[in-house]
């Protein structure tokens, strides 16, 4: 069982690594949020502390590097699912849960020098419980933003597998923590970690291929949504990746006024990133 789990961990390094490689590549691109690759970085840190803190000497159930990012995790999938859904919550909303974070922080720093680390412990297995069972439940019960409007039935699958085993992983390992040294079930949540950085390599693969290939945007959405000719020429540009340095070489124009006309054709478009815009322009 202990060698099954070794070779789950090193896949699940090697899943999130490359997904995080890719993400970096689309947000150079604009067609990434900030908001995923801090989730995913999150997930790695967490992943790297769990594998490290068998090695270390701690009396606590859990070493205080793990809490930390349980806690960076539990603020990172709240507000990456905000960015990705159409939801209604109030920006104060968003201020609350990362200021319970960094409260959370400071807590259990403290705890770690006044010895009352249990009780911080259970603080933040609580907390990181409720932001994903939130998160998750946004995502079943809202609609995604345009740019993520494919991913819909599977986010709404990986929402219901994490609000079930994310909660149980939790309650067994913190809360039977005799039997959880008998029967390991640490290889769930990597299977877990793993699908999902696999189900974003293949999305971010596809965006892509998608801007640095040669099919050219359907001309009728310039028409349907009142484009001129310039506007055209640049949204032409913005389909197939180019840079907006690239745009103002290639049409000898200025910087500043491919990223006016850029926005003009976000406005047009009701669109907000190069991804959405993409997608828009290539649709019969």
């Amino acid at each position: 069982m202990l060698q099954f789990e070794y070779i789950v961990l090193i896949l699940t390094y090697t899943a999130l690594i490359i997904s995080l490689f890719l993400q970096i590549l689309c947000f150079q691109k604009k067609i990434e949020n900030r908001e995923t690759i801090g989730l995913t970085i999150s997930l790695l840190l967490l992943l790297i502390s769990i594998s490290v803190s068998p090695l270390l000497p701690e009396e606590e159930t859990t070493t205080l590097s793990t809490l930390l990012c349980m806690i960076l995790v539990a603020a990172a999938t709240f507000l990456d699912t905000l960015s990705q859904q159409k939801h209604s919550i109030p920006v104060k909303f968003k201020n609350i849960h990362i200021g319970l974070s960094v409260a959370l922080v400071l807590l259990v720093i403290v705890s770690k020098f006044l010895s009352f680390m249990f009780f911080a412990q259970w603080g933040v297995v609580i907390f990181l419980i409720t932001s994903i069972v939130i998160s998750m439940l946004i995502t079943r019960l809202t609609k995604p933003v345009r740019q993520f409007q494919h991913l819909e039935k599977s986010n709404k699958v990986f929402a219901l597998t994490f609000l079930i085993l994310t909660p149980i992983y939790l309650i067994f390992h913190y809360a039977f923590e005799n039997q959880y040294q008998q029967f390991q079930i640490g290889f769930l949540l990597y299977f877990a970690f793993t699908a999902l950085a696999v189900r974003k390599i293949y999305d971010d693969l596809q965006k892509l291929s998608l801007i640095n290939n040669d099919i050219s945007p359907n001309e009728q959405q310039f028409k349907n949504y009142g484009l001129t000719e310039r506007e055209q020429e640049i949204a032409t540009l913005l389909h197939k990746g180019m840079t907006y340095k690239s745009i103002a070489e290639q049409l000898f124009i200025s910087l500043p006024t491919v990223k006016t006309h850029a926005s003009n054709i976000y406005k047009k478009c009701s669109v907000k990133t190069r991804n959405e815009l993409a997608n828009l322009l290539s649709a019969n």
